[in-house]
C-alpha cells in the first residue's frame, strides 16, 4: 500500500512590521536652519545697501562698510555655520549610570 502524504496547508505570509523610522530634523534643526536662511536673507539685504542709481554715488559705491565687510561675515555665518548646525544636530541621550 503507498503512504499517503499530508500536504500542509498553506500558511499565510505575516504582514511585515512597519519600519521603525522618524524623520531626523526635530524642532530645534529647523530653528536653527531658520536663523541660518534667516542670516542669508540679511547677508544679502546688507549688500544691497551699496545699490544706487544716482550716478555721481556710483564711484562711491564701494565705500559703504556694510556691503564690503559685515555682509559677506553675516552670509558666512549663515551658510557655513548656523544651516549645517542646524543639519547634523542631535539630542544627546545621556543613560544614567546604575545606582547601587
Amino acid at each position: 500500500m503507498a503512504q499517503e502524504r499530508k500536504i500542509p496547508q498553506q500558511q499565510k505570509a505575516k504582514p511585515a512590521k512597519k519600519a521603525a523610522w522618524a524623520f531626523p530634523l526635530k524642532r530645534k534643526n529647523w530653528y536653527i536652519l531658520a536663523a541660518g536662511v534667516a542670516c542669508q536673507l540679511v547677508g544679502f539685504g546688507l549688500m544691497l545697501t551699496a545699490i544706487t542709481s544716482d550716478p555721481v554715488k556710483h564711484q562711491q559705491i564701494w565705500d559703504n562698510p556694510l556691503a564690503i565687510s559685515v555682509a559677506p561675515i553675516v552670509m558666512v555665518i549663515g551658510l557655513l555655520i548656523l544651516i549645517p548646525y542646524g543639519l547634523f544636530w542631535q539630542e544627546k541621550n545621556i543613560e544614567q549610570p546604575p545606582q547601587l
